[in-house]
């Protein structure tokens, strides 16, 4: 099977998270790709619930885990934005459910000890505009958020 392109595989991770969505009965939209800081707005049916969803994917050709930008290390403080990561496989499709800041904690805090463990060589890491979020980090809070779209707040 051919390497997909980055665009391709982010697309395909935001309309498979409104798939997922539709099976609860969630109304998904998404944004135009302008929208710098969600990709999905989701509504319950009586309109009286509503959540933004930003979509990060990885597809199986990535070892590396999923590429965020730096900001994502800046809380929100926006109890309704919601980050959801696709771990996207030829044979199965997985999804993280966040909320934006308790993901933007956990990865800086991941961060901040990638960044104080010296180098093989035992020099110093240097500062990137990226952090990289894998699943060699995750602790059992991270995996107990597969497939767990209760995190949304629509069930209650």
């Amino acid at each position: 099977m051919a390497k997909r392109s980055n665009n391709l595989v982010g697309v395909t991770g935001e309309y498979y998270v409104c798939a997922e969505l539709g099976k609860i009965g969630v109304l998904a939209l998404l944004t135009p790709k302008s929208n710098p800081l969600f990709d999905i707005v989701a509504v319950s049916p009586d309109a009286s619930k509503t959540v933004t969803i930003q979509v990060k994917t990885k597809s199986e050709h990535n070892k590396a885990g999923w590429k965020l930008g730096k900001d994502i290390c800046v809380k929100k403080n926006n109890p309704y934005l919601f980050t959801v990561l696709v771990n996207l496989s030829y044979n199965e499709v997985e999804f993280y459910i966040y909320q934006y800041d308790i993901l933007s904690e956990r990865v800086a805090q991941a961060y901040t000890e990638y960044i104080k463990t010296p180098k093989r060589d035992g020099s110093e890491r240097k500062d990137i505009d990226f952090r990289w979020w894998d699943l060699k980090r995750f602790k059992d809070d991270d995996l107990k958020r597969k497939n767990n779209w209760d995190i949304l707040g629509f069930q209650e």
